[in-house]
């Protein structure tokens, strides 16, 4: 499969090399909805939103249609993209048909990972980032609040020991389809600072091609967030973990480096990153929002308050639609529609005739919005054209946003479906 100059040239790529950074530019696709694990530190409350495959590749042909130079895509965020494999696959695949001179990466924790090697070295990734953090399970149990593999989270030692060994067998896996293997590391003061040099070596001997060692950058929310040990006081209380600081960087970048490549310290990955404001998930800053569209100019909107995105998808009875007025098309509130009655025939699969009523009752609309829906309605009204966006906004704040009026009313946060 063709793929860009990038893939197997890390002197080209923005991230390895400090000279590729000037002009290449890299692009985040968040499409990973679940997620396997949670750091103790650095963590956002809550994650940003994931999207659809669909609305990520639109999303990137409006950033390239605009000029801005790119030259890598990523699957990342904001959960892990090979716990759910359906829609990272997809949007390789998308990407992949549509530009094949743009390189592909992923990263991911390795969780399930090695039993998709061969199908990431058939859709023509440049290279897999793995995410190890330690190769110790005791200091993994000090680094994750938890772990959840599957459909349960395993007793924290157990997991531990899990991810431990999954991430072993994913980088032997990657190195064996003939994938580029990074891993990333991200050093804490105190917890896995003294370990650097054990994961260098030993991810060194899995075959990994190259280390990037992180420092920590807290997120930090109060006393509880963080253990006493390892965390600067702040107005007498605890606050987050420390990063080692520059100088002691530079010190565990030389020891690794007698182990394995290192790669150059880094702030950002290229001059033209698209994506970081995927970190925040307030409704009015995820960059694929949907927009009018063809027939459909409205946004159908789940309120009881009539001020607030307060109800969930299936407790609506009626949709405030809101759509540009005629004398000058600004944004308002032109009328309301009744909801289908929920239908229950006992067959498999029937509940999606409820879904079909409403994608027929909403046929002009591109967008509802709602305080929270289930991932079946999502996923059959994003077949029929309609987007459903889930969260707490101001009603007229998160209407003017999708019709391109900015951030005017976007008090509250999305929450993460």
């Amino acid at each position: 499969m063709p793929a860009a100059d990038t893939d197997h040239n890390p002197a080209g790529h923005p991230c390895f090399a400090a000279n590729a950074r000037a002009h290449a530019g890299r692009i985040h696709l968040p499409v990973a909805a679940k997620h396997t694990i949670r750091r103790r530190f650095g963590e956002p409350e809550t994650p940003g939103r994931a999207l659809s495959p669909r609305d990520v590749t639109q999303w990137l042909e409006r950033v390239l249609a605009e000029g801005t130079s790119i030259s890598m895509v990523g699957i990342t965020g904001p959960g892990e993209p090979l716990a759910e494999p359906g829609p990272t696959f997809e949007t390789l695949r998308l990407v992949r048909q549509k530009h094949p001179e743009l390189a592909l990466t992923l990263a991911t924790n390795g969780l399930s990972a090695a039993q998709h090697a061969e199908e990431l070295t058939r859709l023509g990734l440049a290279h897999v980032t793995v995410l190890v953090d330690a190769v110790d399970p005791l200091i993994v149990e000090q680094l994750y609040a938890w772990i959840r593999p599957g459909t349960r989270t395993l007793p924290l030692p157990e997991a531990a020991r899990l991810l431990v060994d999954e991430q072993t067998r994913a980088i032997r896996a990657f190195r064996e389809a003939g994938l580029f293997v990074k891993v990333n590391m991200t050093v804490i003061a105190g917890i896995n600072e003294e370990h650097v040099a054990d994961v260098a070596s030993v991810v060194a001997t899995l075959g990994a091609d190259m280390l990037a060692l992180v420092p920590f950058h807290p997120v930090c929310s109060g006393p509880a967030c963080c253990d006493p040990a390892c965390c600067d006081p702040v107005d007498g209380e605890v606050g987050a973990p420390k990063a080692p600081d520059a100088a002691r960087m530079e010190e565990l970048r030389e020891l690794a480096g007698r182990c394995i490549t290192i790669m150059p310290a880094f702030d950002s990955c290229g001059q033209s990153i698209v994506g970081l404001e995927q970190a925040t998930p307030e409704l009015c800053l995820i960059p694929a929002l949907p927009g009018p569209s063809g027939a459909r100019v409205n946004v159908a909107v789940a309120s009881a308050s009539g001020l607030d995105v307060d109800l969930h998808l299936g407790q609506a009875v009626r949709f405030l639609i809101f759509g540009p007025r005629e004398s000058d098309g600004l944004p308002s509130l032109i009328g309301t529609r009744e909801a289908p009655e929920p239908v229950s025939t006992g067959v498999p699969g029937s509940g999606n005739a409820r879904w079909e009523a409403l994608a027929e009752t909403l046929h002009d609309c591109f967008a509802i919005l709602a305080a929270s829906a289930g991932a079946p309605p999502r996923e059959f009204l994003a077949t029929k054209g309609i987007t459903v966006l889930t969260g707490e906004a101001q009603i007229q704040g998160a209407v003017d946003t999708l019709f391109g009026g900015g951030k005017k009313g976007c008090k509250k946060r999305v929450k993460a479906n």
